[in-house]
């Protein structure tokens, strides 16, 4: 009897230390699973608290993803004039957030990013079927940035404002201030950027003549 007994025992510790290695070996298996990511919006809400939040912190939904380095891996600064807190719309007086310029958002944003308002370089953006035309973009730009200030800053901005988008020569979220401390040899290069017939001497005037010698430099 005390053989099957003893028999018995043994057969139960085995199981178990069996039953123990195996928790061990499934416990550490799982923490070295890489976690998977988080979804980007996290977030279900009402399109009633959806309002409220927008009223309350208009960027909120948008930093969600849009932080420092954003879902398309591409940078994102913060730290531009349009993020300055003392930088008032001239039209609301208010401060300037994200929807100011790209629209007010859905909480199925990525069903309705077509009505986001994008700004590229003409001919850059990454999905050409949500490409704004140079007219869209730029009359975002001008509700603030009136002609006449404009005429103020550079003369060249009447003759581009119609052909070019404002982002083929500004940033919209820059680290530093647009075309403010650039050196002299890159503002030209945003010139020649596009006029290639400088560099082909087609333009053979004193200025154009001038604008070449400093590039060279």
């Amino acid at each position: 009897m005390k053989n099957i007994i003893s028999k018995a025992g043994r057969a139960i510790a085995l199981q178990a230390v069996a039953f123990a290695s195996f928790f061990a070996i499934s416990t550490a298996s799982q923490a070295d699973m890489p976690q998977q990511p988080k979804p980007l919006w996290t977030e279900q809400a009402s399109d009633a608290q959806i309002a409220e939040d927008a009223r309350r912190d208009p960027n909120k939904y948008c930093v969600q993803c849009h932080e420092s380095a954003n879902a398309t891996g591409k940078p994102f600064h913060h730290a531009g004039k349009h993020f300055q807190k003392d930088v008032k719309s001239p039209n609301s007086g208010e401060q300037i957030t994200c929807v100011s310029c790209h629209g007010n958002i859905s909480e199925n944003h990525r069903k309705g990013v077509k009505d986001v308002m994008r700004f590229n370089p003409h001919g850059k953006a990454s999905n050409p079927s949500l490409e704004r035309s140079v007219n869209e973009q730029n009359q975002v730009c001008v509700a603030c940035h009136t002609a006449d200030k404009l005429r103020e800053k550079f003369w060249a901005h009447d003759t581009h404002a119609t052909k070019i988008s404002c982002t083929n020569c500004h940033e919209l979220h820059p680290e530093k201030e647009p075309m403010k401390d650039i050196p002299e040899k890159q503002r030209i290069k945003l010139c020649t950027d596009c006029h290639t017939k400088i560099h082909a001497g087609e333009f053979k005037t004193p200025e154009m003549d001038s604008l070449k010698a400093k590039e060279n430099k």
